[in-house]
């Protein structure tokens, strides 16, 4: 179906059932954009495209968005690929993408060959897809809906805003049509939304006044927004960006020892960034506070609450993954020093998995580093350090004043 077709399918009848208060609706998006894994030819080089060094490369704003984690991630992979253990990063998984602005600044500086992003939101995974695999059609519809109804601005913004809000397929649907749909909405909502917060209670950009400075539309600027939106379709082309996942994070990373087998254990680099211990209801839908609803998501196999989301995913990392990994977090006490967290100095596994599965006992560096946040689960924006965590070559993480070293 054509983009134009599509457009018009959708502004006719906008009669839809309001989704729950709080909650934006989301359909089923299939678990990868391929049913197979694409081929990894030898990369030819740097990017040579005008947005791979860009500042802003990413077409979605997220809350919680670190200003300059992105380069000290960099560091961090840049120093280890110089090691003899480590040589080169083929793949980055990146397995809670959100905004997706690491993986996009580390492919595009070169400092890793390719990557991988994954979502367990159905929304954020169904935009990643439709945005690398059918880019034109994509901005053709986005286009279409800021000149029919962002640029009006007004009352005509916010109904198209309630309209995408309570959206969901209707009975029939085809799949691929859905996640179009949920594509759309994630980016209308994405650049309309406060702070770009698609679940919870955020509303439009400019209140329902629209009497502020700031109107609906102030964040939907759609040239330059096109041209990153072409950059990941680009990306995907190129070979660059391999494949966008909506699974779970424990799937994302079992997974990846079985589609890309070959790059196991030391040419493939997770890079984890999870949602907070605290207050991160506020932010994602796909949280691991029990009020964020991670449990409505149709690729969540656990029953989360309190702390033993965060448990699970450290004993993962301890215990159960087959590659190197960096994890990021908000510098909370506790995180270092339960023993079903981070006290522990290297992972753990037991004979089994180290027999059978190949994992390895890499020690875990931890360091401290400054960031500055915009929307967060802290309070306001401003300065805030956040925790690394990694099993890169510990010869190779640096021990500076960007990274002070912990419990080592």
């Amino acid at each position: 179906m054509s983009a134009q077709r599509i457009a018009s399918k959708s502004a006719k009848g906008d009669q839809q059932v309001p989704a729950a208060r709080g909650l934006a609706a989301v359909p089923p998006v299939p678990p990868e954009i391929g049913p197979t894994a694409r081929k990894l030819p030898h990369p030819s080089g740097l990017l040579d495209h005008p947005l791979a060094r860009a500042r802003y490369q990413t077409p979605l704003r997220y809350p919680g968005a670190k200003t300059g984690l992105a380069d000290l991630i960099g560091r961090l992979i840049g120093n280890a690929v110089h090691s003899p253990q480590v040589g080169k990063v083929d793949l980055l998984v990146e397995p809670f993408a959100g905004g997706a602005s690491t993986s996009l600044r580390l492919v595009g500086s070169g400092v890793v060959d390719r990557v991988l992003l994954a979502d367990a939101d159905p929304l954020v995974a169904a935009f990643w897809q439709v945005a690398a695999a059918e880019t034109e059609n994509l901005v053709d519809r986005v286009c279409d809906e800021h000149a029919r109804f962002v640029s009006l601005g007004g009352q005509i913004a916010l109904d198209r805003w309630d309209y995408w809000r309570a959206w969901t397929p209707r009975p029939g649907t085809s799949a691929a049509t859905a996640r179009f749909e949920a594509a759309v909405k994630c980016l209308f909502l994405n650049r309309t939304t406060f702070s770009g917060i698609l679940h919870g209670q955020a509303g439009p950009i400019g209140g329902r006044s629209q009497t502020s400075a700031y109107g609906i539309g102030c964040r939907f600027t759609l040239e330059p927004l096109m041209e990153r939106v072409r950059y990941v379709g680009w990306l995907y082309g190129e070979g660059r960006l391999v494949d966008v996942w909506c699974k779970h994070w424990e799937r994302t990373l079992a997974d990846v020892p079985e589609w890309y087998p070959q790059l196991i254990p030391n040419h493939v680099v997770a890079y984890l960034d999870p949602p907070y211990l605290e207050k991160s209801d506020k932010l994602y839908q796909k949280s691991f506070n029990p009020n964020g609803g991670y449990g409505a998501s149709p690729v969540s196999d656990l029953h989360w609450s309190n702390i033993l989301p965060h448990q699970h995913l450290a004993e993962y990392l301890r215990r159960r993954i087959q590659f190197r990994w960096i994890l990021s977090y908000d510098s909370h006490a506790s995180l270092l020093s339960d023993p079903a967290l981070y006290l522990s100095r290297e992972m753990t596994p037991s004979a089994h998995e180290r027999e059978v599965l190949g994992v390895r006992r890499w020690r875990i560096s931890k360091r401290l580093v400054s960031l500055r946040y915009t929307a967060s689960a802290r309070k306001g924006r401003g300065p805030a350090d956040e925790l690394l965590l990694t099993t890169l070559p510990p010869s190779t993480v640096p021990t500076d004043d960007d990274f002070r070293p912990l419990g080592e």
